[in-house]
């Protein structure tokens, strides 16, 4: 039997606020961990061209908030067999969507997205980067902290004299990263350590602060080779950011995350809040100099292991920073990345030429007609 339905499942923010602060949150917190959701928020504006594309191909589409599914299910499961699941969350520490890809596995449904040992990875930044690690992909040293106490260390801190970099380690979309966040010494290190097991009961990343560039290379799958589908994009430093274009800050990203284009639309949580600056994608294919070419072959080289390694497929992005030499380094993965915001549909326009009812309509089916590998047995 042929795919003939696409059950999309997202989690709001509104639903992740509540049920946050049904766990203790305050609501100002609530709303900045939520944020992360902001893919969701923005969803609704693309239900029209996802719906048309897949209508096109002879699919119906199903948009189903995450709170919703279990009692939908069983209306679902009449037509299991003709059907695909797409769940719209990554990791589980704070948000419950990845357990869609169990659920899926577990009722017999066909996935889209990447298996569900990945989903529930992906949001554990130190287990990513110790994975990672093994597999000769490069890293920075890494301590993981809870409070103030160490729980366990990667690679080599002999050499490492500062400047440092906190950041929380199951949180994503900048939250917990502030203008401070880079500093001198270890004492203060443990300093913003702890300031984030207060605010957010989130263990933290130490690592040496890398002077360079964040790139983030995309993945969407709608037929043809690995390599060549890959988007490899610079994030364009503005002096306007809240550390002048060095690194990007929460403040910074809370009006950029869930935008639905370059134009600074953005989210719930940013609504009320004038965008820091309108983000830039530099192309690093399209770039000549040494640098750029340098990045963009270790970076396809380091993409495709990691993808071996994790079993990643249909759609994904990779979070990694580039020296002035070009050399990359892996600081995370999403199986889930931001598929409605700016450098998403960024990626989609300048590597597929599609919009993404478009390119979803071909990836869909793709991944439906790979759903009896043996990998899912």
């Amino acid at each position: 039997m042929g795919l003939a339905h696409v059950i999309i499942v997202y989690e709001t923010e509104a639903a992740a606020r509540a049920r946050l602060m049904h766990y203790g949150y305050s609501a100002e917190r609530a709303a900045e961990i939520a944020v992360y959701l902001g893919q969701a928020t923005d969803l609704p504006d693309f239900f029209d061209d996802i719906t048309n594309a897949l209508k096109a191909e002879g699919l119906t589409a199903h948009f189903v908030e995450l709170d919703a599914l279990l009692s939908r299910l069983p209306e679902f499961m009449e037509i299991s067999q003709s059907t695909i699941i797409w769940t719209i969350t990554d990791g589980i520490r704070f948000y419950r969507g990845s357990s869609v890809a169990a659920l899926s596995r577990l009722a017999g449904f066909a996935r889209y997205g990447s298996p569900a040992t990945a989903q529930h990875l992906c949001q554990d930044k130190f287990a990513s980067l110790a994975l990672a690690q093994s597999a000769g992909i490069p890293i920075a040293p890494t301590r993981l902290v809870e409070g103030r106490t160490e729980i366990a260390v990667l690679g080599d801190w002999s050499t490492q004299p500062g400047p440092f970099f906190v950041k929380p380690n199951t949180l994503g979309a900048k939250i917990g990263i502030f203008g401070d966040s880079r500093c001198a010494t270890l004492d203060e290190a443990l300093d913003l350590t702890e300031r984030l097991w207060q605010r957010y009961h989130d263990r933290a990343l130490i690592q040496p602060f890398i002077a360079g560039d964040d790139v983030r290379v995309s993945f969407l799958d709608t037929g043809g080779e690995f390599r060549t589908q890959l988007g490899i994009e610079q994030l364009a430093k503005d002096p306007n950011s809240e550390t002048g274009g060095d690194f990007m800050t929460m403040k910074d990203n809370e009006t950029l995350s869930g935008a639905r284009d370059t134009s600074g639309a953005k989210g719930g949580f940013g609504q009320t809040r004038e965008a820091a600056f309108v983000p830039k994608m530099i192309n690093l294919r399209a770039l000549t100099d040494a640098r750029s070419r340098e990045a963009v072959v270790q970076i396809e080289a380091l993409a495709e292991r990691l993808r071996r390694l994790l079993g990643l497929r249909d759609y994904f992005s990779v979070d990694v920073r580039i020296d002035q030499q070009g050399h990359p380094t892996f600081f995370e993965f999403e199986i889930c990345p931001g598929v409605t915001i700016y450098d998403f549909q960024n990626y989609l326009k300048t590597t597929h030429g599609l919009s993404l009812g478009g390119a979803l309509a071909r990836s869909l089916k793709l991944a439906f007609d790979g759903r009896m590998n043996r990998g899912e047995a």
